[in-house]
């Protein structure tokens, strides 16, 4: 009950006016249904009694003394029912001998009189509900009296009509019912939609929780704060005020009817009334219970009209301590950067003195290693994991000990990763195909490595790329112990280690090759 209950505040006016609107339609109309049902009964009973008073006084019936002639009879009654919205005609005689049924073959049959005793008997009018003849049926009993000059009760009219009818009229009107059901439910559910999305505008988009929880949030916050906060109408009575502009006023918890203007020596409601801009904050210096308070003010507006103002006090020593933090930081990056330029002057000046002892390869190194570090600086750049920048320095290094040309698009660019588990399986991924290129083009001329790294779509993709030979048999590249190289110890791992967490990332890992270019694509989905 609690989980139904934990939805949006739109979903909520969806379904309570749906829920209303629809009991009282469908209590309306069930009260309605029920009284058209009664209405359809009364109706065939008025019309089958009707029927058979009709049928009881005909003139071609009730003349003579007797009821002889079954033949006029059942053509009497055939053409009644053909003419008249009943089912069927049954008349007896007084000795209870049929003269008219809708059963030809029960024609000159003997009944016993049963339900049309009190017709035959009393002459009584009069309908009941029976299932004695065909089906289910509202029938009503006259009595017939005939004779000239002396009228004699001398049988029975039985006028029937099938209930069949009556539900079938019955569910007509459900089903009439039930397209104007459908009908209004369609038209509350766009109301209900329009009038959530009022109420939800109404309240800036927020769930009454989310209000709640925000109102929560904005009172822990701003009693977090050292600076005192707080907001005051035109007229400068207080709306609201935190713990630490309590503390610098000196008010209670509640306070009732302040005025901020009376906390202040110098005339700050004129000089804000006298600089109404809405484009700049208003700054000034004050005293405030002994203390030297800086006074930020800011304007408060509803609906592009001045309503109030926001007031912030916060202590002058705490913003000195600050600017002295700040010089210590400022002048710490100053060190910093004449270290690093030191350094390389340092690198210049050893490159000097060996130039001076005629080591000039080893002079060359050093410019080269100069570059090199720019060269590195300047492809890291954009990867912010520092674990990764590590291991691509690492295999860098390795890659220029063994003279293979490493190099990191400069595009390339990551994020930090904070999983233990993800940071791993990208190392091994990265590390393994990083070796597997650099065994690759080891023996060749000139040796190649490119490789890049990005994020985009909700993916991460690494690329490594040499001009090695290229891959023979690409089926069993990640199959475990598969190698093209010398078999040893630890051979055949590294590309498969690599499939083995592509795989445990969710990832997919694409090769592309022919002599003299290689390309291995690894993408892994960053959720």
């Amino acid at each position: 009950m609690k989980r139904l209950l934990d939805v949006s505040l739109e979903t909520k006016i969806h379904g309570i006016l749906i829920g209303v609107i629809s009991l009282i339609i469908i209590s309306l109309s069930v009260f309605y249904l029920y009284h058209s049902s009664n209405e359809y009964y009364n109706n065939a009973k008025r019309l089958t009694l009707q029927s058979a008073k009709t049928i009881s006084f005909l003139p071609s019936l009730v003349e003579g003394e007797n009821l002889n002639n079954n033949e006029q009879i059942q053509v009497l009654t055939n053409q009644y029912i053909f003419e008249n919205d009943i089912d069927f005609v049954i008349i007896k005689n007084k000795e209870g001998i049929i003269l008219s049924h809708p059963d030809p073959s029960m024609i000159g049959k003997k009944e016993p009189y049963d339900e049309d005793t009190r017709a035959n008997i009393f002459g009584a009018y009069y309908t009941v509900v029976t299932d004695k003849y065909i089906e289910r049926s509202i029938m009503a009993m006259a009595p017939i009296y005939t004779g000239d000059e002396v009228k004699q009760l001398n049988g029975v009219v039985k006028v029937g009509y099938f209930e069949s009818h009556i539900v079938e009229k019955i569910m007509n009107k459900l089903y009439q019912l039930l397209y104007i059901i459908i009908f209004f439910i369609v038209i509350t559910f766009f109301v209900s939609k329009w009038f959530g999305k009022y109420i939800k505008s109404e309240t800036l988009g927020y769930e009454p929780k989310e209000i709640t929880m925000l109102l929560k949030n904005r009172e822990n916050i701003f009693s977090a704060l050292d600076e005192g906060i707080i907001a005051a109408d035109l007229s400068g009575n207080v709306i609201y005020l935190n713990n630490a502009a309590r503390k610098y006023l000196k008010l209670p918890a509640d306070p009732n009817n302040e005025n901020i203007y009376d906390f202040f020596d110098t005339n700050i409601e004129e000089w804000v009334k006298n600089n109404d801009n809405r484009s700049t904050l208003k700054y000034f210096e004050t005293y405030l219970n002994n203390k030297e308070v800086i006074i930020i003010i800011n304007n408060l507006y509803e609906k592009e009209e001045l309503s109030g103002h926001v007031i912030i006090l916060r202590d002058m020593t705490e913003m000195a301590e600050l600017s002295n933090k700040l010089t210590i930081v400022e002048s710490l990056f100053d060190d910093l950067r004449a270290q690093s330029h030191e350094y390389k002057n340092r690198l210049h000046l050893i490159s000097g003195l060996l130039e001076m002892e005629k080591y000039t390869s080893i002079r060359e190194v050093l410019d080269e290693e100069v570059c090199n570090l720019d060269q590195y600086e300047k492809n890291l750049n954009g990867i912010e994991e520092d674990r990764i920048k590590a291991l691509l320095i690492a295999k860098m290094n390795k890659a220029n000990e063994k003279q293979v040309n490493f190099a990191v698009d400069e595009d390339s660019w990551m994020e930090n990763v904070s999983s233990k588990f993800n940071i791993s399986a990208l190392i091994t991924i990265i590390s393994n195909l990083i070796d597997n290129a650099i065994d690759e083009v080891t023996n060749q001329k000139h040796s190649e490595i490119n490789f890049y790294i990005g994020c985009f779509d909700g993916w991460m993709e690494i690329i490594v790329q040499d001009n090695g030979n290229g891959v023979t048999n690409k089926d069993k590249l990640f199959d475990k112990g598969y190698s093209t190289k010398d078999r040893g110890i630890n051979r055949g791992y590294g590309l498969y280690n690599v499939a083995a967490n592509v795989k445990l990332l969710k990832g997919h890992i694409d090769v592309q090759s022919q002599k003299g270019n290689t390309v291995f694509t690894v993408e892994i989905p960053l959720s």
